[in-house]
């Protein structure tokens, strides 16, 4: 399969969309306009994976400076912060016929090369308890529970430095 990252476009809209409602709860999931908004404030942090020219999965955040990811963040794309010093993720998707080959790894590590080139301080984001350790695998260290309650769900915020 050849396989390419490169920036959304809204040309993908729909099936960002369909990949983001099939990955998460209805609670969770951001819909067509939140994901049109991430793109339209950010088209730099917003990342595709195509195989094959098919989009595999996807990885966006917004940038910040604090270095603590709030609920508000995944609401309002807005809150793009073009000087910020740290990356946010709002979401990591990988479609599920595709999990469990290394894909969602090389989003993560692609948009962490991106802040690391881009001299941020790092990159945080919120996972559920069962995903601290795959993200403690690739270099994020568990700051502890997170005040979030996004979607209703207990996180945990992680963080790679740089």
């Amino acid at each position: 399969m050849n396989l390419e990252v490169r920036h959304a476009n809204l040309n993908d809209l729909a099936t960002l969309t369909e990949i983001e409602t099939i990955c998460f709860p209805a609670s969770e999931a951001a819909d067509a306009e939140k994901i049109k908004s991430r793109i339209e404030a950010f088209p730099e942090g917003f990342s595709v994976l195509t195989g094959d020219e098919k989009i595999i999965g996807f990885i966006n955040g917004i940038r910040s400076e604090s270095a603590v990811l709030t609920d508000e963040m995944f609401e309002n794309a807005n809150l793009h912060d073009r000087n910020g010093s740290y990356l946010m993720i709002l979401s990591l998707a990988v479609s599920p016929e595709f999990r469990g080959k290394g894909y969602g790894k090389l989003l993560l590590r692609h948009i962490t090369e991106c802040a690391w080139e881009e001299h941020l301080k790092g990159v945080t984001l919120t996972c559920k308890p069962e995903l601290v350790g795959f993200y403690e695998k690739s270099g994020f260290r568990n700051h502890g529970k997170s005040d979030s309650v996004h979607g209703g769900f207990e996180w945990y915020e992680m963080r790679k430095t740089f």
